[in-house]
């Protein structure tokens, strides 16, 4: 077990805090006992190796004692961002149980560097859990357990063995067999979201796209044990699983203690955006680490690093990003800095050493999802507008990802007033002039990115599948945790629609037009002439992208009479109604347009012309 005497240090010997870096509220500077700092809370830091840097938080309790690091292995695709409070809420607890836990992304996955479906991702993948557990040794523990979630477990199992000694294994909801995911998440796919192009070879997933030597790769892979070094090991697995023929065996060879889970599909496949976070199996499994975890202690000295480079343009150019906390309320926020040919270190790739940015771009997300985007989209952009000197900031509102607490009590709204000032400070952090700043979103965060246009101005709007195009938003919807929001379909849906609804759709089609808009500008619903016409008047160009589904609700809602009205006043239409997607934008093809059409944007706006990067498989490295 380690004491967590921590020093936390940025790699130039400083403390990281302050608006750059992780938040003054997380240092109790005033409290120093003994020249050691108290940390309440977690650290955002980058780490392994330089030329494939990945993002991790490292979560200390606040009594500086711990006992020993768990690294928290996650799922992928759609399953990452479900369960990425609940892998939070187990590092805070594990925390609070005297114990360092260590989150992180994978090579190519949420916000590290690297590109998913890149042909050897899976051996990326597993050489990331050995990075972080070499980066927990590195700060001072001499005991690591592993909790590995979905397929977070299968790949924790296989890089076990360059993991040195593990005190203790959590397999939680395991994939056992790769062959089953591929084939569960395939299927899924195909009823939730469509067929994808079928000349482009990748394998999707919800979520995200693998290369197909990784999804064969991930078919030949099982479950493999005895561990070495037999560890102990909780087995965390769902009723409804518990008598498979793959869980009989594994319980029979490992002997593991086992935790029945009740509902998991809530939490790792909700059929909505609220995910139902297992609050009392996270407080068993933390229980369960706690009663192993050995009772000597250590100090540790985490080294935390703020800057790194994070991909290289087509012209060989450097991009690099910068972790922050922005704000009163210290929203976590990852600044992507513009291109550069001037080599910079971790320690002077600051903000301050790019100097004020002369363009800028914020992502906004959708429901309760943190700053990635739709299967990385944010973050694929944001690298993407670097090399045409943007400087871009994606962060999470309050409630949401990294900032704030997770309170079972107080769950986290869609629409809330506090999300609106969060998006004014997200804008006002970046530090670009409003006219010079692009501002995108999906879904809700579209209609953020308009009221945040309207409100300050910017230099142009990317509003993708948005389904609320009044400029006033009902009350019914603010801090509403399920709000009544207009139902988006594939058209394959033959559920009944209430009468409201029917009455509605009548309404729709024998009101005339001007009656129509007046209940959109009251808000009481959505017409999309509204809010086009009120970014018109403001002087913000704004581009709509649409899945067929959304492209319908457009088409229901009036819009094209709207556009007609406004063309004949000169209005130019800037629009993608896509043949293929969702509205969640899980459809690969989907993504794929929405990142060309943002960046045709950025090149429209800035005056340069748009390059997409041009793909090359990362350099080699030793795998596991």
């Amino acid at each position: 077990m380690f004491t967590s005497n921590i020093q936390a240090t940025s790699i130039d010997g400083r403390p990281p805090h302050g608006e750059v870096g992780n938040s003054t509220s997380i240092f109790k500077f005033g409290s120093q006992q003994h020249g050691v700092i108290t940390i309440e809370t977690q650290l955002a830091t980058w780490f392994g190796p330089a030329e494939a840097p990945l993002l991790g938080f490292v979560h200390v309790p606040t009594s500086g004692i711990a006992r020993e690091a768990v690294v928290l292995c996650s799922p992928i695709g759609k399953e990452h961002i479900d369960t990425y409070r609940g892998m939070r809420l187990l590092a805070d607890e594990l925390a609070a149980r005297g114990i360092v836990a260590f989150r992180f992304d994978y090579e190519g996955v949420g916000d590290s560097s690297g590109n998913e479906d890149a042909p050897d991702a899976m051996d990326r993948w597993r050489s990331s859990i050995v990075s972080a557990v070499d980066f927990v040794r590195q700060c001072g523990a001499q005991s690591v357990s592993i909790v590995g979630l979905r397929l977070g477990a299968l790949l924790a199992a296989s890089a076990l063995e360059g993991c040195g000694t593990i005190n203790s294994v959590v397999l939680w909801d395991p994939v056992v067999n790769g062959r089953s995911f591929i084939r569960e998440q395939r299927a899924f796919y195909s009823i939730s979201v469509g067929e994808d192009d079928p000349t482009d070879p990748r394998v999707s997933i919800m979520g995200g796209a693998l290369a197909p030597e990784c999804a064969d790769g991930l078919t030949q892979t099982q479950l493999k044990y005895p561990f070495p070094g037999n560890p102990q090991t909780l087995l965390a697995v769902r009723s409804s699983m518990k008598g498979s023929g793959a869980i009989t065996r594994l319980t029979s060879e490992l002997q593991p203690d086992v935790l029945t889970l009740e509902n998991h599909e809530a939490f790792t496949s909700p059929p909505s955006f609220y995910v139902d976070i297992p609050y009392r199996h996270i407080d068993e499994i933390a229980g369960w680490i706690d009663r192993h975890a050995p009772a000597t202690t250590h100090t540790v000295s985490p080294t935390i690093e703020l800057t790194a480079r994070v991909a290289v343009t087509p012209t060989g150019d450097d991009v690099y990003e910068l972790l922050e906390r922005v704000g009163a309320d210290q929203l976590f926020a990852i600044r992507t800095h513009p291109a550069t040919s001037v080599a910079h270190t971790s320690v002077d790739a600051s903000a301050a050493s790019f100097g004020k940015p002369e363009r800028g771009m914020v992502f906004f997300t959708t429901a309760i999802e943190h700053r990635i985007g739709p299967g990385r989209s944010w973050v694929h952009i944001a690298r993407d507008a670097a090399e045409h000197s943007v400087t871009s900031l994606r962060f999470d509102r309050r409630g949401v990802g990294d900032t704030g607490h997770i309170d079972a009590n107080n769950p986290t709204s869609v629409y809330s007033r506090a999300a609106d000032e969060d998006a004014l400070t997200a804008v006002a952090a970046l530090g670009a002039a409003p006219e010079n700043v692009i501002l995108a979103g999906l879904c809700s965060g579209g209609w953020t990115a308009a009221s945040v246009a309207l409100r300050l101005g910017a230099r142009s709007t990317i509003l993708v599948n948005t389904i609320l195009w009044s400029t006033r938003r009902k009350r019914s919807l603010t801090d509403a945790i399920l709000p009544e929001s207009p139902k988006i379909t594939s058209g394959t849906d033959t559920t009944k629609p209430p009468l409201r609804a029917v009455i509605k759709a009548q309404l729709q089609s024998r009101l005339p037009y001007f009656a129509w808009k007046m209940l959109g500008n009251r808000g009481i619903t959505q017409v999309p002439e509204v809010l086009l016409d009120a970014l018109r008047r403001r002087g913000v160009p704004t581009k709509v992208i649409l899945s067929p589904a959304d492209a319908e609700w457009f088409r229901q809602q009036r819009g094209d009479e709207g556009i007609a009205r406004m063309t004949r006043r000169g209005y130019a239409f800037d629009a993608v109604m896509a043949e293929v997607g969702d509205h969640p934008s899980y459809h690969r093809d989907l993504r794929s347009i929405i990142r060309r059409e943002s960046m045709s944007v950025v090149a429209k706006q800035f005056g340069r012309a748009a390059t997409q990067p041009i793909y090359s498989p990362p350099p080699k490295r030793s795998t596991v």
